[in-house]
């Protein structure tokens, strides 16, 4: 008899597991208390991307400029945008996806049950939903809830009059001035965007520096390039007051320092709420930071795993949408892992960031005795030639063996070229073996190649 399962949540942890599920056999549905898709596709990796080409579409512009023929008349500004449309295209591109997605679910036949899901005994949950109240036993569970937006005080006390990155798209208009708070991947990308269609961006940040644990290298070239753009960082300062007056957002900082903006987004990471799941009718804690799972997606429950922001492993989303495969393939009898040294990070600014593995100090607080190769794209045919010369490609190796442990790419298509490293990463390729790849030319994958020459 085919397993029973539930998962709870549709985003990329969810929909990935129930599709997988299917695929080998189990009875399985899938409960979505809002879009389905999750955050990803409605309010994050997806809108914000979309959002970002657009951005990209004006610095492009921008950048032919000066192969223009002088009175050539074009007069095209940022200023010209309409945010209205804007957002309208954003919208499209979610609407789209998400019939793409819902199409599919139906095509394989897998129950979609709407509304709010709670675990109301020891292998039943009770759905709320707008037809009323409706309960499944299951035999597992997956949860991948996701999370929400983290409003650290002082500005949890003033959330609904600030903005998110959940709410951020739907601005009834276009700020003149946007202080960010937060100077993570969801900061920086929105700064990027918003800078290039001409608002006036400031980014805060309580630590020292910008992206918490990418390598030195990376951050100084991401930071240098946005500030010769105009955007201006206020990095290790604390928060100690706010202000709203009118139209006008006044952040107090604690060496006096005072910041005024239109809007500010609160972009400081984001938290589990699981209220109202009945976790505790099954005996599972949880706290902001979500739901213990070991690297097999198992909780302390038997039978019930979490995958995605929720379990606080990887808050990306392809380590959802692997750790929700492996959960539903352990259901069935395997025993896989979730891998976090294989990951991806990427960062969809301009310029890109794609990092895997370890990066210098994080091998060597592992004792590891190591050494690095650096390429530049200034010295790379496809970059000048593309005018993409901003950046790097950086190796880490171990000393003993040249074994690859990680890399950082910064500049040109880094999120797309990252993927070859991972692979390096994985399979614990050696510099010979990435060496002995013929790389195409002209390609900005040459920066891999030049740096593993040096």
């Amino acid at each position: 008899m085919a397993k029973k399962v539930i998962v709870i949540g549709s985003g990329p942890g969810g929909y990935p597991a129930a599709l997988r599920l299917k695929e080998l056999g189990a009875e399985v549905s899938i409960v979505e208390a809002w879009d389905f898709g999750g955050t990803c596709l409605n309010r994050g990796c997806i809108p914000s991307k979309a959002f970002l080409d657009t951005g990209h579409r004006v610095h492009a512009f921008e950048g032919l400029r000066k192969l223009l023929k002088d009175g050539s008349g074009v007069n095209f500004s940022a200023a010209m945008l309409d945010w209205e449309k804007v957002k309208a295209r954003r919208a499209d591109v979610i609407a789209r996806l998400r019939g793409s997605l819902e199409k599919l679910f139906q095509a394989k036949k897998i129950e979609v049950l709407r509304g709010r899901a709670a675990f109301s005994a020891p292998g039943e949950i009770t759905i709320k939903g707008p037809e009323g109240e409706v309960k499944r036993t299951f035999d597992a569970a997956i949860l991948a809830a996701g999370t929400r937006p983290s409003f650290p005080p002082p500005f949890r006390d003033y959330q609904d009059q600030l903005t998110d990155s959940d709410r951020i798209f739907d601005l009834p208009k276009l700020p003149k001035s946007l202080l960010i708070v937060g100077g993570g991947v969801i900061g920086l990308e929105f700064a990027c965007f918003f800078n290039s269609i001409g608002v006036e961006v400031a980014v805060l940040e309580l630590l020292p520096d910008i992206l918490t644990g990418e390598d030195p290298q990376v951050t100084r070239a991401v930071r240098s390039s946005f500030e010769k753009r105009g955007i201006k960082f206020h990095l290790g300062k604390k928060t100690v007051k706010i202000s709203v007056d009118g139209a006008v957002k006044t952040v107090e900082l604690e060496d006096g320092t005072r910041l005024q903006a239109e809007e500010i987004l609160v972009g400081a990471g984001r938290a589990a709420d699981l209220t109202g799941m009945g976790l505790e009718t099954i005996g599972l804690a949880w706290d902001r930071r979500g739901v213990k799972a070991d690297p097999q997606m198992r909780t302390a429950v038997p039978d019930v795993y979490a995958v995605g922001d929720v379990n606080g492993i990887s808050l990306l989303a392809h380590s959802a949408s692997r750790q929700g495969e492996i959960a539903a393939e352990n259901i069935l009898g395997a025993s896989h892992a979730f891998d976090e040294a294989i990951v991806p990070k990427c960062v969809y600014s301009w310029p890109e960031v794609g990092s895997v593995g370890l990066n210098k100090a994080q091998a060597e607080a592992k004792g590891l005795q190591v050494k690095t190769a650096r390429s530049f794209y200034l010295g790379i045919g496809k970059a000048v030639a593309t005018d993409e010369t901003e950046g790097f490609a950086q190796l880490v190796f171990d000393a003993s063996d040249e074994t690859v442990l990680g890399a950082q790419i910064v500049g040109g298509p880094a999120t797309e070229l990252i993927h070859v490293l991972a692979l390096a990463v994985k399979l614990k390729l050696k510099r010979k073996d990435l060496r002995e790849i013929i790389y195409a030319h002209p390609t900005m994958a040459e920066a891999i190649h030049e740096a593993l020459l040096k």
